[in-house]
């Protein structure tokens, strides 16, 4: 019986400490990490066209968290789409300016090899009624899976667009 008692004190005791442990360090509050080091922690100075140039997703995800935005971990997509077909690269991840509540839905981070590449994109991102926030060979795609996340990223994103030195698309 006194095993018994002690071992279900034990397990609330760390379910106490897991939860409490989910609470400080959850996705929310999660740095974001990338499975390649970036580069350089900065971007590079701002370009003729007002755009910043990111070399990768991380220091996007970066500059958003330096200008107060909560992000969540990058998650590389193995998803064959036009993105992968021209040579570039996705990460899903999700964004919000209010800390402490989950964002709207999953956003992403398109990394293009080239500036076509990136305006291709655009045309197709705005005939299926998304949301972008875009730079030189980048975006960073906000969610309109519902009615609540279309107006969310509507009001996020010109404040995604200062803190990258982007164009809002929509």
């Amino acid at each position: 019986m006194r095993t018994t008692v002690t071992a279900a004190l034990a397990g609330a005791i760390g379910i106490v400490i897991g939860a409490a442990g989910w609470a400080v360090i959850g996705p929310e509050k999660t740095r974001t990490v990338d499975a390649r080091p970036s580069a350089a922690a900065t971007a590079s100075p701002t370009l003729a066209d007002g755009s910043r140039h990111y070399s990768s997703a991380q220091q996007i995800a970066d500059a958003l968290q330096t200008h107060g935005m909560t992000v969540s971990m990058l998650h590389k997509s193995s998803e064959d789409t036009y993105i992968s077909e021209v040579g570039g690269s996705s990460y899903d991840f999700t964004v919000s300016d209010k800390a402490g509540q989950p964002a709207p839905g999953d956003a992403g981070i398109n990394m293009f090899p080239n500036r076509e590449a990136l305006t291709s994109w655009v045309e197709l991102s705005k005939s299926m009624g998304g949301i972008a926030v875009t730079g030189d060979t980048w975006a960073v795609s906000l969610p309109t899976t519902s009615t609540a996340a279309r107006t969310d990223s509507k009001r996020l994103a010109p404040l995604v667009a200062k803190a990258l030195d982007g164009t809002v698309q929509q």
